[in-house]
């Protein structure tokens, strides 16, 4: 059966699907990166194009031009910066159909394509995980910015910066898992790699003092950021993606931390769909309309 493999480029996993041509997911897995090198991630994603293989999706971090294939900054995959992923899979398979979009905006476009977004012509992604992703819909399309670098919402400053070190200002380290996860480590003194953040939050479950303080933070740190961006685009939603999500009580109190801050926030936010597959679907449909093959899917 001929089929489109989609690839989701994670900070820690790598996830892969294969899809009929009508768009319906055959089979998936989640391989974990044991390194970000580049090489090691192009050889797991070669191992898997069969020759049943007509098209090769791509979810990818940092900023890439959808159209030439080149990325410019590959966000946690280091070795893809200034790298051109069309041409590495066209000299090792010429007949192979390629498209790549990055990963936030995958995200989108799953949520707008099979999730709860059909009906929306204007809406916000943001995905939680090694960092803050983001993508902006607006006006019924991906709203990409100058040199594809729009809705790299982790770049934004979240504080006042009273540093020479701008970076810890940002987004990216102020309200994120991994920033938790450091300094629960570092307050309790064990290894960084033996806390997860499911036990954080099980100890903020349980009110220990540490966890719980943390925790806090997180939430607040997130509803500065969410409520900033409702100031400027004024959404009708938010989409949250990233692990954090599979916490059931998770957008419940995080609507409530931004209530606290401002009573006035009026948009609607929601889980994305789609989990982990997320990346893959919205890649699959920018595959589609990319190779102009939009016309094989269902409405």
């Amino acid at each position: 059966m001929k089929s489109v493999l989609a690839c989701d480029i994670g900070g820690t996993d790598l996830k892969v699907g294969t899809f009929s041509l009508t768009g319906d997911i055959v089979e998936s897995a989640k391989i974990p990166l044991v390194n970000r090198k580049g090489k090691t991630i192009l050889a797991q994603i070669e191992s898997r194009i069969s020759h049943d293989v007509t098209g090769l999706a791509l979810s990818i971090p940092g900023f890439i031009n959808p159209n030439t294939g080149f990325i410019e900054m590959g966000g946690a995959i280091e070795d893809f910066n200034s790298f051109n992923i069309f041409e590495y899979f066209k000299e090792r398979f010429p007949d192979l159909e390629i498209s790549a979009e990055n990963d936030a905006n995958c995200v989108a476009l799953a949520e707008k394509w099979k999730g709860c977004a059909k009906e929306e012509t204007d809406f916000l992604c943001l995905t939680i995980g090694t960092g803050i992703g983001g993508a902006i819909y607006l006006n019924d399309a991906l709203y990409r910015g100058r040199r594809n670098q729009s809705g790299e919402f982790g770049h934004m400053f979240s504080e006042h910066v009273t540093s020479d070190i701008a970076e810890n200002h940002k987004f990216n380290k102020t309200a994120t898992l991994a920033v938790i996860r450091e300094k629960y480590a570092k307050c309790m003194n064990i290894p960084f790699q033996n806390i997860s953040g499911e036990q954080i939050f099980e100890a903020y479950d349980q009110g220990e003092e540490v966890a719980s303080h943390l925790v806090s933070d997180l939430y607040t740190g997130l509803a500065m950021n969410i409520l900033n961006l409702y100031y400027v685009f004024a959404p009708p939603a938010f989409y949250i993606g990233g692990g954090i999500t599979s916490r059931k009580t998770f957008i419940n109190e995080l609507k409530q931390r931004i209530l606290e801050i401002d009573s006035t926030f009026s948009a609607v936010i929601r889980s994305t769909s789609f989990g982990n597959q997320s990346g893959m679907i919205g890649a699959v449909y920018h595959h589609f309309t990319y190779q102009n093959h939009y016309i094989a899917f269902p409405n």
